[in-house]
C-alpha cells in the first residue's frame, strides 16, 4: 500500500509539473491537453465528468468557457497561474481529496469545500440592507484566533477561504493572514473604497482573488452604499487590473436593481472593467431590520435565472447565482455540505445569512461544530425541497428553519436575528408560497424528465437517473 501511494504521489508531482509548464503556452490545443493531464490527478468520477465536460466546451473557440479560459491565462502572470493551480485546483479538487477522505474516516463527515470568515465587523460604510447590520460594528477576532481557525481548515482539507466583513481592508491583520497561509486560496470581498495601488500590489504578491461589491451603475451603487462610492470602485478596478489581480464583481440583488444588474449592458461593463467573476446574492431580510419590499419578486428572481443562463452561453465571465444555481448543487449548500461561516464574534454559523449557532471558535473546534446537532439537522434535511429552484431554508422553506431551531435550540447570534422566525414568520411564509406557486411549474417543465428524474443537462450529470417526487410539499 505504501509503495503504491509513493508511486502515485511521484506521478502526481510530475503531471503537476507538466501542467504548470503548459500554463504559459495555452493555445487552443494545449487547453484541451491540460484537462487530459488533470484527469490523471484524480479517480473521482464527478471530477472526471466535470473535466470531460469542460474539455468539450474548450474545443469550440467561440464557446464562452473557451474565451474565459483564454482571458484568464493571457491575463495572469506566470506565478499567479501556478499558485492558482496548486491551491485552488490541485489542493481543492485533486490531491486534497485524499486528506478529505481521512477526515471522513475520523469524524464521519466529508469536509466542506470552503469556509467563509468574517474577521471583523468594522466597516467604513453603512450600506442599506447589509445582512450584518444586526451585529453592530465592534466585534473583531484577534489574529491568534484567526490563525487557529485557518490551521484547522488546513487540517480538514478546506483550502478555499472567502473573507468578508465588515470591510476586510479595515482588519489590521489581513495581509499577515494571507501571507502566513500560502496553501489556501483566499477570496476577499471588499467595498473597494480602501483599495490603493499599494494594497493592489500586496494582493498581487499574495495571489489573492478580490471581489468588489457594487449594485449596478453609479445611481444604484451610491444609493445603496453612499455618495461617491461608485467612483472609488472604478479606481479599485483600475488599480487591481493594473497589477493583474483576479478581480470579480458582486451584486446584492433587490427588487430595485435586478433589471440593471441582470442586463447585458451591465455584464459587458463588468468585463470591460476587467472582472472575471460575477456573483449574485439576493437581498436577505436577516439583519433584524427587514424590508420585505427589497425582496425580489418571483418574476424578478426568474428573470435573473434566465439571464444568467443566457450569459453563461455567451459571455467570457464566470457566473455564480447562489439561489438560482440550486439545481447544479442539489439545493442548499450550508452547514458544511459545501460551506459554513465564522463571524467576527467567533460564532460558527451554518450560513452567512443563518444567524444561529451552538459553537464558537474561542471554545470549540471547527470539527466539533460541523458534527454538532445543529449542522447535522440541516444537512439531514438537505435538499430542503425537491424543487432545487427553492433551495433556501430561510426564504423558500422557512418552516424547515423554524423546525430545526425548535429541535436544536441554538442561540441567535445578534439582537433581532430571531425576527424572521417569530414576528415576521407569517410574511416570510407568504413570500415563500408566492414563489413556490410561480416556480414549481417551471421546475417541472424545464428541469424534470417524464419519470420525475432531474435532467442530466441541468444538473451537470450529478443527478442522472435520480427519480423522485416532482415537487416537494408547498411552503
Amino acid at each position: 500500500m505504501q509503495v503504491r501511494q509513493t508511486v502515485e504521489s511521484t506521478a502526481s508531482k510530475k503531471i503537476s509539473q507538466i501542467i504548470v509548464k503548459l500554463l504559459d503556452t495555452c493555445s487552443d490545443e494545449t487547453l484541451g491537453q491540460l484537462t487530459l493531464l488533470a484527469e490523471k490527478l484524480t479517480k473521482r468520477e464527478d471530477v472526471l465528468t466535470a473535466l470531460r465536460s469542460i474539455r468539450e466546451m474548450l474545443r469550440n473557440p467561440d464557446h464562452a468557457i473557451h474565451r474565459l479560459f483564454r482571458r484568464v491565462t493571457e491575463y495572469l502572470p506566470h506565478d499567479s497561474k501556478v499558485r492558482l493551480f496548486n491551491t485552488f485546483f490541485k489542493n481543492a479538487w485533486f490531491s486534497g481529496w485524499q486528506k478529505k477522505m481521512k477526515v471522513q474516516e475520523i469524524y464521519g463527515f466529508w469536509p466542506p469545500f470552503a469556509m467563509i470568515l468574517s474577521p471583523t465587523l468594522n466597516c467604513n460604510l453603512r450600506c442599506k440592507g447589509c445582512y450584518t447590520l444586526g451585529y453592530g460594528m465592534r466585534h473583531e477576532l484577534p489574529y491568534e484566533i484567526v490563525d487557529k481557525v485557518l490551521k484547522e481548515c488546513e487540517e480538514l482539507g478546506i483550502s478555499i477561504i472567502t473573507i468578508l466583513g465588515g470591510e476586510p481592508l479595515v482588519y489590521p491583520h489581513l495581509f499577515r493572514m494571507l501571507e502566513e497561509h500560502p496553501d489556501i486560496t483566499f477570496q476577499v470581498y471588499t467595498n473597494g473604497t480602501l483599495v490603493t495601488r499599494e494594497t493592489a500590489r500586496r494582493f498581487r504578491e499574495l495571489h489573492t482573488i478580490v471581489v468588489i461589491s457594487n449594485e449596478g451603475y453609479e445611481a444604484e451603487t451610491d444609493q445603496w452604499r453612499g455618495n461617491g462610492v461608485y467612483k472609488k470602485i472604478l479606481k479599485a478596478f483600475e488599480y487591481l487590473t493594473d497589477e493583474r489581480v483576479i478581480v470579480g464583481s458582486s451584486a446584492t440583488v433587490t427588487s430595485k436593481n435586478v433589471e440593471v444588474v441582470s442586463s447585458e449592458e451591465f455584464v459587458d461593463r463588468m468585463i470591460q472593467l476587467g472582472s472575471i467573476i460575477q456573483m449574485y446574492f439576493l437581498y436577505m431580510p436577516v439583519n433584524g431590520r427587514s424590508d420585505f419590499l427589497l425582496l425580489v419578486t418571483p418574476e424578478q428572481r426568474d428573470l435573473l435565472r434566465r439571464k444568467v443562463a443566457e450569459f453563461r452561453r455567451t459571455k467570457p465571465l464566470f457566473f455564480v447565482d447562489f439561489w438560482n444555481d440550486g439545481p447544479h448543487v442539489e439545493g442548499c449548500i450550508a452547514a458544511g455540505k459545501k460551506y459554513f461561516h465564522v463571524n467576527a464574534k467567533g460564532d460558527i454559523e451554518p450560513c452567512v445569512y443563518t444567524h444561529i449557532a451552538t459553537h464558537n471558535v474561542r471554545e470549540s473546534t471547527l470539527a466539533e461544530a460541523l458534527c454538532s446537532p445543529l449542522f447535522k439537522a440541516i444537512r439531514e434535511r438537505q435538499p430542503h425541497n425537491e424543487n432545487h429552484l427553492r433551495p433556501c431554508m430561510i426564504i423558500d422553506n422557512p418552516e424547515i428553519a423554524r423546525e430545526i431551531i425548535e429541535e436544536t435550540r441554538p442561540r441567535f447570534t445578534h439582537p433581532g436575528a430571531e425576527e424572521i422566525y417569530t414576528l415576521r414568520a407569517a410574511e416570510l411564509d407568504a413570500y415563500a408560497q408566492r414563489y413556490a406557486d410561480f416556480i414549481d411549474p417551471i421546475w417541472e417543465k424545464e428541469y424534470l424528465c417524464a419519470n420525475g428524474a432531474v435532467r442530466e443537462r441541468m444538473a451537470g450529470g450529478r443527478l442522472e437517473g435520480r427519480a423522485g417526487r416532482r415537487v416537494a410539499g408547498k411552503a
